[in-house]
């Protein structure tokens, strides 16, 4: 699914006619649909994609400037530290309480992906979800509201299934019921 695509669907919710191919979206009147939808799938994407999935999370090695900033990219939503905050555009450290750094500093960051290379089980998920915001802001009628919440729960199983498939996430690793037959031992 293109973005087009995602935004003729949005429009679709919406009781609206898709953009005709060979339009761009840029080439329309200010306040047309179309332009509010690709608004409304923007920030949705980016609010989504605030909580750890397996396709945005990553370990990175971020190297300093020559002079010692680390200017962390755009794209970078959240990471994962007691140690480092965000100051500006740059990481900053809490504990030396500079923002000048003489080695790499790695961190487990959360990366805003582009709606293109996203996975396409999560695509359908954002656009059902910026649907329903669309719906809200524009139309409002409570039946196909209901209709997108509905659409919204089961899309939402699905992303959750393929998490936990990509994580490879197992309830039972280190449970020790499974030491029980070999070696147990006292709790003290």
């Amino acid at each position: 699914m293109t973005e087009i695509d995602a935004i003729n669907r949005m429009l679709r919710y919406i009781g609206e006619l898709p953009v005709p191919s060979g339009v761009t979206i840029d080439s329309l009147n200010e306040g047309h649909e179309a332009i509010m939808a690709r608004t409304i799938l923007y920030e949705t994407l980016r609010e989504e994609q605030e909580e750890k999935w397996w396709f945005n999370n990553f370990t990175i090695n971020y190297i300093p400037s020559i002079d010692g900033y680390i200017t962390l990219p755009q794209n970078v939503i959240a990471f994962e530290s007691t140690e480092y905050m965000k100051e500006g555009g740059n990481l900053y450290n809490i504990t030396a309480m500079s923002a000048i750094f003489t080695n790499p500093v790695e961190l487990s960051v959360r990366l805003e992906i582009t709606f293109d290379n996203i996975p396409d089980i999560f695509r359908t998920y954002i656009v059902l979800i910026a649907s329903k915001h669309l719906h809200v802001y524009l139309n409002g009628d409570e039946t196909t509201q209901r209709a997108l919440d509905s659409k919204v729960q089961l899309q939402r199983i699905k992303v959750e299934r393929e998490h936990l498939k990509q994580s490879k996430f197992n309830l039972v690793k280190g449970n020790r019921l499974i030491d029980r037959g070999t070696n147990p031992t006292a709790v003290s």
